[in-house]
């Protein structure tokens, strides 16, 4: 069986997840996310362990939506690239 390789260059976590992996411990391994497709066609990523929404993918139009269950006013700055970390177009 080929391996695939893996062209991801930036990844989808749960906030809440990020905030409290355990020591030692890498996203990858602790992390519990699905990922499917809704109804209307938007791909969402949804976080198991907090039981909350991850992010929407809108494909057609190039959107994506991070944390869409937190308010707008809340969106934080990513202190490594300045990119909003919440909501992206």
């Amino acid at each position: 069986m080929e391996v695939a390789d893996n062209y991801i260059e930036r990844f989808v976590h749960c906030g809440l997840c990020i905030d409290s992996i355990p020591k030692g411990m890498s996203p990858r391994d602790y992390t519990n996310n699905e990922i499917g497709i809704m109804n209307n066609g938007f791909i969402q990523v949804w976080c198991i362990r907090h039981e909350k929404n991850v992010a929407i993918f809108d494909v057609e139009n190039g959107m994506i939506m991070t944390d869409p269950d937190q308010p707008l006013d809340d969106i934080e700055v990513c202190d490594c690239c300045n990119d909003d970390t919440e909501i992206s177009k």
